[in-house]
């Protein structure tokens, strides 16, 4: 069986432990519209600006075929754009800004890991693990960042008053309109407390 891990790395991890405690300003991105929606989404806080982004891999051809992945990275500070175009960066005080939950204090943060399987005839033959969320707990309701599809780069951003409340769609993947004979797939996720993995 072959294993795929499409995870964050701990650095990435250490960012976001990195905005425990502070207070959210505002979030904005590139191309982020009033769908919440974009490639990259920044979150600025009292402390400091990281910046998720979304891009599509190859991951080693794993499959046999070219193939598609969403990888999710996390960066400090904004996106390259934003400091090499001044009109840009206005831009992103303007309509590329949103302020919901601002002045909410971040209190935890958690990571939504999910798992795909593919069995063919009853055996496995292989499983794909990838992060497809990061959930902020505010001290004014929750906050996720997730990605859209687990073949493309657009990430999504929802928002709920309570985790009970929080729903994250299930991200979409070309494996579930596969329609051949004797091919399943099964897919779980799981919340990972960032304490339990830096």
């Amino acid at each position: 069986m072959i294993e795929i891990h499409n995870t964050l790395d701990v650095e990435s991890l250490r960012r976001l432990d990195g905005l425990r405690g502070a207070s959210l300003r505002r979030i904005f991105g590139v191309n982020l519209d009033v769908r919440l929606m974009s490639e990259d989404v920044s979150l600025e806080t009292d402390k400091a600006t990281v910046t998720l982004w979304g891009e599509v891999d190859g991951l080693g051809d794993w499959e046999g075929f070219d193939g598609q992945y969403a990888v999710l990275h996390i960066d400090d500070g904004v996106p390259d754009i934003y400091t090499a175009n001044d009109l840009l960066a206005g831009r992103a005080l303007d309509e590329n800004s949103f302020f919901f939950h601002a002045g909410d204090r971040i209190q935890d943060i958690s990571i939504v890991r999910e798992h795909v399987r593919k069995d063919v005839s009853g055996e496995t033959e292989w499983e794909y693990t990838t992060d497809s969320a990061v959930v902020l707990d505010l001290s004014g309701g929750v906050l996720a960042i997730s990605k859209t599809a687990l073949d493309a780069e657009m990430l999504a951003i929802t928002f709920a008053d309570s985790w009970e409340q929080l729903t994250i769609p299930p991200a979409g993947a070309f494996w579930f309109h596969w329609n051949e004979m004797g091919t399943e797939f099964a897919r779980s996720r799981e919340l990972i407390s960032l304490d339990d993995l830096i």
